[in-house]
Order: structure tokens, then C-alpha cells, then sequence
């Protein structure tokens, strides 16, 4: 029997941009699934959160649009890239919320990932996990997602976040401040990263690097937009001053600068919702919130649309931070968020029990 812990993750900055090979700074967080698992003939997994039963063959691996194709996926990667593997019998449950931003999904794809690679004797390297989980997401599942969830969960790092190149998966860790906290704000409104407003977005990036002849959006300048239509001008336009503002911010964080730190992520914000148009009322909400409360910084995190927000507070003013936009949030919305004081952890982990 194995015990799998995968946490999820919050993007501090760097929204949008790792589709378009850019500049991204995650951190893996402390919310985690967990799998308890074992070698099986078949595949059958039951899943605490959903209180039910999924099983399948292996040669009978199909798409059900359902929570289980995130399972169905690993094996179906396994198999199409040659790996040899048998089945596994599982219980999934933890403590990472679904459906919130926080990438469950990646994080569901890893851990049972990470259980095959150590119990069939894969020798999976961490970056091959991580690639191979994203091709599961895009391929079988349908989401265009870009590398930065699966990539976060296996390199995280306990008291670092991550800056990545997207494009050359080259990365450096950088120390976050002890005295600082992360407050995550889920809205409590569900956004699905497969709509089409995602792959919207998608599409319009991809399509101005063809127009522009560039390979990665590290390659354009924003007057290489001015010929371009003005949906195309927008939306490219943030991606390119997004991945201005993740350098800026990396050097900020290397030289214990929270405040110019904060200060990016909140315009990172502004910018998502005016340009990008990827935040919400809920979101806005949080943000200016947290700003008028005494946070460093923050922003939207992940694809937006919904979902999660988060905040760079001082530690000792964070419980009370987030106690007092709840209780305004409650006020205002009439709906009950909710919230997690989180802070950087390790990548997915294996271990016998």
C-alpha cells in the first residue's frame, strides 16, 4: 500500500502567459489530495469527496466527462507513450477543495501518477511527470491548459515559490518571506477552465504569435501589436506586460522587496480584469478588500472567471484580514466564501504505509 500526498497551488503571478511560453510564479501550497492506493488488475478508485465508485479495464479507457477522466487520463498517457503498467485500487480524498482554482485537477492527474511511476517502476523524472500529466489534461480530458499546474505540483519546494520560463522549463526558487502570509479567498463561484472563454483566449494567443511570425510571447513587444486587430491588441497586450511584471517581480522577491512585490500582483489584477477580462464582481471585490485591509498585494489566481483569489498579507494581521472580507463578503453577496492561510510546500510525494 502506498500513501501519495499532491498538493495543489496558487499562481502569485503570471496569469495566462504559460500558454503563450511565458513568465509564471507559482508555489505548490499546503491542501493536498490524497491517495491511498495498491497494484490491482483493473482500475477502481473511490473518491471521498464525490462518495462514489469508478472502475475500468485498462483496454477500456474512455472519456465519461466526469471527475474519474482525470484518472482515466494517466493511464490512457501511460499506455500511448509505451509504458508498461497493470491497474490500481485507490481512495481518494484530502483536503485541497475542488472546482476553487487551487488546481485539483493536476493535482488529482499527479498523485495518481506519481503512484504508477513508484509502483510499476516507471523511473518517470520529475519534468517528464509533469509533461506527460499536461498532455493527459489536453488530449483526453479536452482543457488547454498550459504547463504551469502539473509543473508546480511535482517541483514545489517547502518555504520557496517558483519562477518559471514556460518556454525552456528552466526555473529558480525563490525564498518567501517567512513573515508573510498567503491568504487564499475562494468566491465560492465555479468557473469551468474548459468553457470557451478560456480557450478564447487561447486561440487569440496562439494565433498572434502565427501573425507575428514569433515562437514565444518572450518575443513581442506591445508596439509589435499595432497592426494587429484590437481584440488581438488587448489581449496580447497583457500577456506581454504580464511577463514584464513576473521578471520585475522576480527580482522584487530575490531582493525582499514584498512591497514592490504586492504591488505587481494587484496591477497584474487590474490589468486580468480591464484587458483580459478574466476576473469578477467577487474577485474585484476581494482584491480592493485586502488592498484597503493592509495587504502587500493581490490578484486573481489561476484562470479566473470565477474561482480564487489570493493575497500577500503581513503573517500577524492575516487571520484577522481574512475574518473581516468574509464577514463584508457574506454582507454584500449574501453567499459564505471561503478561505485558506497557506504556505509553500513540496511537490507530490510517495511513500509505503
Amino acid at each position: 500500500m502506498y500513501r501519495v500526498d499532491s498538493p495543489g497551488r496558487v499562481n502569485l503571478i503570471g496569469e495566462h502567459t504559460d500558454y503563450a511560453l511565458g513568465y509564471v510564479m507559482p508555489m505548490a501550497i499546503d491542501l493536498y489530495t490524497v491517495l491511498h492506493a495498491q497494484k490491482n488488475e483493473r482500475v477502481r478508485v473511490y473518491s471521498q469527496i464525490f462518495r462514489e465508485v469508478k472502475e475500468f479495464g485498462l483496454d477500456e479507457i474512455r472519456k465519461a466527462s466526469d471527475w474519474a477522466d482525470y484518472v482515466r487520463g494517466i493511464f490512457w498517457v501511460l499506455r500511448e507513450n509505451g509504458h508498461p503498467i497493470g491497474g490500481m485500487k485507490g481512495i481518494l480524498g484530502g483536503d485541497l477543495p475542488i472546482g476553487s482554482g487551487l488546481s485539483s485537477s493536476a493535482s488529482l492527474e499527479l498523485a495518481v501518477l506519481a503512484f504508477l511511476n513508484e509502483a510499476y517502476e516507471l523511473n518517470l523524472p520529475p519534468i517528464e511527470m509533469a509533461l506527460l500529466a499536461q498532455k493527459a489534461e489536453n488530449e483526453f480530458v479536452g482543457v488547454p491548459c498550459g504547463i504551469l499546474d502539473q509543473f508546480a505540483v511535482v517541483h514545489g519546494k517547502e518555504g520557496h515559490v517558483i519562477f518559471l520560463d514556460t518556454d525552456t522549463l528552466e526555473h529558480e526558487y525563490i525564498r518567501f518571506p517567512k513573515d508573510v502570509q498567503a491568504l487564499v479567498f475562494y468566491t465560492g463561484v465555479k468557473r469551468e477552465l474548459a468553457g470557451s472563454a478560456y480557450g478564447e483566449r487561447r486561440n487569440v494567443a496562439e494565433e498572434t504569435l502565427r501573425l507575428l511570425g514569433r515562437r514565444t510571447s518572450k518575443e513581442v513587444e506591445e508596439s509589435d501589436l499595432r497592426s494587429l486587430p484590437s481584440l488581438y491588441r488587448r489581449f496580447f497586450g497583457y500577456i506581454v506586460r504580464e511577463n514584464r511584471r513576473v521578471l520585475e517581480a522576480r527580482d522584487a522577491l530575490r531582493n525582499g522587496d514584498i512591497g514592490t512585490f504586492g504591488e505587481l500582483m494587484t496591477v497584474s489584477h487590474w490589468d486580468l480584469a480591464r484587458n483580459y477580462e478574466v476576473s469578477s464582481e467577487e474577485l474585484d471585490f476581494f482584491v480592493r478588500k485586502a488592498i484597503e485591509l493592509g495587504a502587500y498585494g493581490a490578484k486573481l489566481t489561476g484562470a479566473g472567471f470565477g474561482g480564487s483569489a489570493v493575497a500577500i498579507v503581513p503573517r500577524d494581521l492575516a487571520l484577522d484580514i481574512a475574518m473581516r472580507i468574509t464577514d463584508e463578503y457574506i454582507r454584500h453577496f449574501n453567499w459564505e466564501p471561503d478561505y485558506h492561510l497557506v504556505s509553500p510546500s513540496d511537490g507530490v510525494s510517495v511513500r509505503r504505509v
